[in-house]
């Protein structure tokens, strides 16, 4: 996703009037949400913007409204957790530690599959400098949410898998129970292999405690059809390191990636 997808992402969000990180984390934490992803080109981006900017707001910190994010994710050696997914199967999880570039604050982070296409996530502190890898308290973190959710520990052995980094700006609704992150600048890495997805695009997904919201209404209006696709999954389809991934395909051709 080329520097343009980021110029304008950044220039819709300065007209936002501006939301702090506590009010966004008070208001509408969605550590249990409904996720709906789409991957749409700058102009129909922009007539997203205009049809429900006015009961946008957009998240600032410290004067700044576009932030960088970095995520490593980790696997078995046998591609175990991509499996489950490329599968379809109901209990699905991802593991990975995810850094936000500006502060180099980072966490590690469970996602999880809850009823009805829930997505469940819970995340602890990390430290910066163990980004790629798994420390033994986070291997117990890991364990005792997994044992909660699933009744069993985290797979063994886990190994950093791929890293995702890119730029993101993250609207808040009026009422507070729906989000919408901007994704752009997506690369994908791993080892000495790394790709970009392609200019002009960008990443959205509406976070709602609610199956239907007025941002899935709206992009329905204007004909924007909802585009599955999973950063990590696609990324390894993408870069050749996993194989029977025809199903992110269709988001790999959205995102100029062959």
């Amino acid at each position: 996703m080329s520097a343009r997808g980021t110029a304008t992402v950044a220039a819709v969000a300065k007209g936002l009037p501006p939301l702090s990180l506590t009010e966004v984390v008070a208001t509408s934490g969605l550590m249990r949400r409904t996720d709906r992803k789409y991957v749409v080109r700058l102009d129909d981006f922009l007539a997203v913007a205009q049809a429900i900017g006015p009961s946008l707001y957009c998240l600032e910190i410290d004067g700044r409204r576009v932030f960088g994010y970095s995520s490593t994710y980790f696997d078995t050696p046998d591609l175990a957790i991509f499996r489950a997914h490329r599968q379809d199967r109901r209990r699905r999880l991802k593991i990975r530690t995810r850094t936000y570039t500006d502060s180099a604050d980072t966490y590690c982070e469970l996602k999880v599959s809850g009823r009805r296409d829930e997505t469940v996530k819970v995340r602890r502190p990390y430290p910066a400098e163990s980004a790629h890898g798994l420390t033994a308290p986070a291997l117990r973190f890991l364990d005792d949410a997994l044992t909660a959710a699933y009744g069993r520990p985290a797979p063994r052995p886990l190994h950093p898998a791929l890293i995702t980094d890119y730029r993101r700006s993250t609207l808040v609704t009026a009422d507070r129970r729906t989000r919408i992150t901007c994704d752009t600048s997506l690369v994908w890495r791993a080892g000495p292999r790394s790709l970009a997805a392609g200019s002009d695009l960008v990443l959205l997904e509406v976070k709602s405690a609610t199956e239907r919201n007025s941002v899935t209404e709206a992009l329905a209006k204007l004909r924007i059809r909802e585009q599955p696709v999973s950063k990590y999954c696609a990324g390894l389809v993408a870069l050749g390191l996993a194989t029977g991934g025809n199903r992110w395909r269709p988001a790999l051709r959205r995102l100029g990636v062959v």
